[in-house]
């Protein structure tokens, strides 16, 4: 590695931390929550400023000699410019604490996208767009390198440009990069692990990936995720990394969690389950545990129903009562939970299947939808039907559903086929009821 111990100046302290940081997506729209209902959508909105003061507090706190900021401090072109200014008085709290802040672009906020409007306080250095390059932090025997994005899709290879390392000093790159085969992340500036080891540096302070990930420890290369979660997608915590330095060499890192709402899917086993109260009362305890490991933060949970269970008709044709009764449970444990979507993924017992071989019967024919395929031509010609329908649809289905996709189309057709069986079913069960003793 590239910090042999030693540091270019007796006075400088071997032992000290730092910060790092990525992917604030500040003032990130979060389009979409005004169509759901009863959605705390201002208060997700403030999240990501709320975080980014955490994050701010957290440093203070902790008192760290630099923060790095590895990119996509925005999530685009501002609305407001008081979004810039909001941001430089809380970068301006850092440096009259005497703490520096290092900060490249990403792909949502390279230099074409937010124009370099900002005039950044004392202590701030931002690594320009046109080669990497390298600051020296004397005092503190550390040489930052690091390159920000010109442009949002950068396909090169970023890394094979950064400096060599530093000769005795403690060597961080800071690089917005997704690495190679993230799955569910565009590629940018594209990247192996081998190509950031060939630096020699000691620590990569990487962005872009939002969940957090020690890729490597031999040299450390760190993903510290976002600082808030924006959408179902990003659950858990969320923070940064505080990188603890002993006699020059990287000893250990710690999360730090800065997140003010957080997202959360409940997969709630109803397996077995015979009644509705019973399945309610599955449902509460998992509220609980959730809303206590949120703690006082604002609480956004996704709901799935999963498991065998004779309830599966009742939870397939009634989704919409059963998403209000939810509901009210979850404000019953706290104001601050609020449910985001319900969805159903229950199946019946075997034994509530096992007469299905009957062709007389209405669960019978519901059986049969399970073997059902639509040819490509049916659904080509499906898609172009749905897309001049969807106008009328909701914001939040044109969301979650591409009309003019038949993939999108065959991805929705299982759960098409298990509302319709259920509704069979129910439609059987009813009749049975309704026949004389």
């Amino acid at each position: 590695m590239a910090n042999l111990g030693g540091m270019t100046s007796a006075s400088a302290p071997t032992s000290f931390r730092f910060l790092h940081a990525a992917d604030l997506h500040l003032d990130s729209p979060l389009r979409g929550l005004s169509t759901y209902p009863g959605a705390p959508a201002d208060r997700l909105r403030q999240a990501t400023r709320d975080a980014f003061a955490a994050l701010v507090d957290a440093a203070l706190i902790h008192e760290v000699r630099f923060v790095l900021l590895a990119g996509d401090l925005f999530d685009g072109e501002w609305q407001d410019y008081n979004s810039g200014l909001w941001f430089l008085s809380q970068l301006r709290r850092l440096t009259t604490s005497g703490i520096r802040v290092f900060v490249i672009r990403g792909n949502h906020d390279a230099e074409s996208k937010v124009a370099s409007r900002l005039s950044w306080p004392d202590g701030v250095t931002e690594f320009k767009s046109k080669k990497a390059h390298t600051v020296l932090l004397e005092d503190l025997g550390v040489a930052i390198h690091g390159q920000s994005y010109r442009e949002p899709h950068v396909m090169e290879n970023l890394a094979l440009g950064y400096p060599d390392a530093h000769p005795e000093f403690l060597n961080i790159g800071l690089l917005h990069s997704g690495l190679e085969g993230y799955e569910g992340h565009g590629t940018y500036a594209p990247c192996t692990l081998d190509d950031l080891r060939a630096r020699g540096y000691d620590y990569w302070a990487l962005g872009h990936i939002h969940q957090r990930q020690v890729v490597s420890e031999e040299p450390w290369v760190v993903f510290p995720g976002n600082i808030q979660g924006r959408h179902v997608r990003e659950t858990g915590p969320k923070g940064a990394t505080l990188v603890h330095v002993q006699e020059g060499a990287i000893e250990r890192l710690e999360p730090i969690t800065v997140d003010v709402a957080r997202w959360a899917v409940l997969d709630v086993d109803l397996a077995g389950a015979t009644s509705e109260s019973e399945a309610l009362l599955c449902l509460d305890r998992e509220l609980r545990s959730a809303a206590q490991t949120a703690g006082d933060r604002q609480l956004a949970v996704r709901v799935v129903l999963g498991g065998a269970t004779a309830l599966d008709p009742l939870l397939r044709t009634e989704t919409h009562r059963m998403t209000q009764e939810i509901r009210a449970r979850a404000a019953a444990v706290s104001d601050d939970i609020w449910i985001e979507q319900l969805k159903i993924r229950t199946s019946l017992p075997p034994d509530a299947t096992s007469g299905e071989a009957s062709d007389d019967t209405l669960t019978a024919f519901a059986a049969r939808l399970h073997h059902i395929e639509l040819p490509a031509d049916v659904l080509d010609g499906m898609a172009r039907e749905l897309q001049k329908l969807s106008v009328k649809l909701p914001p939040a289905v044109r969301e979650r559903i591409d009309p003019a996709s038949p993939n999108a189309l065959r991805a929705a057709l299982p759960e098409a086929r298990d509302f319709l069986a259920a509704l069979l079913r129910a439609g059987d069960d009813e009749a049975e009821a309704e026949e004389p003793a």
